[in-house]
């Protein structure tokens, strides 16, 4: 048998270990399947707000009985299928009760909204959320108003995220992928003549 240098034995374990220091863990995210979601929230936020009818409710297709749960599918898929099949998988929207009610608030929310979109005295902030840019021409009580509106949209966009993350069994951390996903949609839907800012800060018409 032969014998490893006492010298060489030292080097092995610290080499293993640097080794080990330099593996990255990826945490998978379902980013096409947040990607839809947010496509369809924003984009029905957006019809609904302006009273336009919703496109109506499709009976859900026939599926395969299968015995694991829609995230858990996900996993398997990205686990067992490789990326690419994984990504085309997962592309469905994710919606519960707790997610369409949200929704539902800001879409109506949105109706009151819209006004002070289009005068140029909200806009839409490069993280998603709104901000009243331009007030100078209203009187006080209605700028209070619109504060109120805006805290309270953006409140509801924060739970939304939250809500959708844990439709998906998604880590705490990952929340902030949710929001930059969304954040995205809000700016790309937004209407021609609306305030919407660029991710380097500036405030530009659409």
């Amino acid at each position: 048998m032969t014998r490893i240098p006492s010298r060489s034995r030292w080097w092995v374990p610290a080499g293993l270990l640097a080794i080990a220091a330099c593996v990255t863990v990826n945490i998978y995210f379902p980013a096409a399947q947040v990607e839809k979601t947010a496509e369809k929230i924003v984009g029905d936020v957006y019809k609904e707000g302006q009273g336009e009818p919703a496109p109506p409710p499709q009976p859900p297709a026939e599926k395969p009985h299968s015995s694991l749960e829609p995230a858990a599918r996900e996993r398997w898929a990205w686990n067992w299928l490789g990326p690419a099949e994984a990504q085309a998988e997962e592309a469905t929207s994710v919606s519960n009760a707790a997610i369409r009610a949200l929704k539902d608030q800001i879409a109506q929310r949105h109706r009151e909204l819209l006004p002070y979109y289009q005068q140029g005295q909200l806009g839409i902030t490069k993280d998603g959320y709104l901000e009243a840019r331009d007030t100078a021409g209203l009187p006080l009580p209605q700028v209070a108003a619109l504060r109120r509106l805006v805290d309270a949209d953006n409140g509801a966009r924060r739970q939304l995220y939250q809500e959708v993350a844990r439709a998906l069994n998604l880590k705490p951390e990952q929340t902030r992928q949710v929001e930059e996903i969304f954040a995205k949609q809000w700016r790309d839907k937004a209407q021609p003549g609306w305030w919407v800012q660029a991710d380097g800060g500036q405030w530009a018409k659409k």
